[in-house]
């Protein structure tokens, strides 16, 4: 019998960076928002552990962070767990999206159920910590304020139902990398997260629209110059555009009174090398 798993990608809605510390990490102030974009992780039944996905660029060793969430959970067990873990591949790779953590926090959700681990979620966001910055929030998803390297959440209530349209262009990102950006950076503007904490409380469209912002842009964009460009396809709809973690993938929120599959279809006429994506926040 297979078993399955949804891992859904996240969204920033603002992010500022704290600075680095000791330990190399860098703290953050961020607005995480879960979207229905997602992997499906699949669990069947096998004589030896065994980690594929769709795509085969994907590595599967034990640098993959769903193969370091089973080797995770195996201390937790009472022998060996011999099992195949089958990522089926949606959310694009090195995109801001959190692809990877949210593997890894389904194959801890979903490896919890199966085996019966009886493991509070709690305990769950502990030990994806270890795993990775993401991974606590999107054990539980939804949308949250965090602080630390991620791993401090508060939920925030529920957005409505926003279409969100993603444009992800063919060029990675590595966040390591990134970060390296922002530490030899000065005089960076921050971002006001309180003003998108207070936007979200209000539920209002236009005020979440006004208060999204990333620290991350303004070091990202002359380095990678197809994220302004995926800015100026939504800008030039009316649109308001923001990057996602640390890039490339740009995404705006689509208005009530927009048809997000017209919207989605002339993008893609326009470009022809990125990946357009119509979601909705989850």
């Amino acid at each position: 019998m297979i078993h399955s798993e949804k891992a859904y990608g996240k969204i920033n809605l603002a992010m500022n960076i704290l600075g680095r510390r000791p330990d190399g990490y860098h703290e953050v102030d961020t607005v995480y928002q879960s979207v229905s974009l997602h992997d499906d992780i699949l669990f069947e039944a096998s004589q030896t552990f065994r980690l594929t996905c769709s795509r085969d660029d994907l590595v599967c060793d034990e640098t993959n962070l769903a193969y370091k969430a089973y080797t995770a959970l195996l201390p937790f067990c009472d022998g060996p767990r011999p099992l195949h873990i089958h990522i089926d591949k949606h959310i694009p790779v090195a995109a801001g999206l959190a692809g990877g953590s949210a593997d890894c926090a389904a194959v801890l959700r979903g490896l919890n159920r199966l085996w019966k681990l009886g493991l509070s979620s709690d305990t769950l966001r502990k030990i994806g910590r270890a795993l990775g910055a993401d991974v606590p929030f999107c054990i539980n998803g939804g949308i949250a304020r965090a602080g630390g390297i991620g791993e401090i959440l508060v939920p925030l209530a529920p957005l409505p139902q926003w279409q969100v349209i993603i444009l992800h262009p063919p060029v990675p990102v590595h966040t390591d990398k990134a970060y390296v950006l922002f530490d030899k950076a000065s005089g960076l503007a921050g971002t006001d997260v309180g003003e998108m904490t207070a936007a979200v409380a209000s539920k209002s469209f236009a005020r979440v629209c006004g208060a999204m912002s990333n620290t991350f842009e303004t070091l990202i964009m002359p380095h990678v110059p197809a994220v302004g460009e995926c800015m100026n396809l939504l800008r030039r709809r009316g649109l308001r555009p923001l990057m996602t973690g640390s890039g490339p993938t740009v995404f705006a929120l689509v208005p009530s009174d927009t048809d997000g599959e017209e919207l989605a279809a002339a993008i893609e006429n326009e470009t022809k090398t990125t990946e357009v994506i119509l979601t909705t926040l989850q």
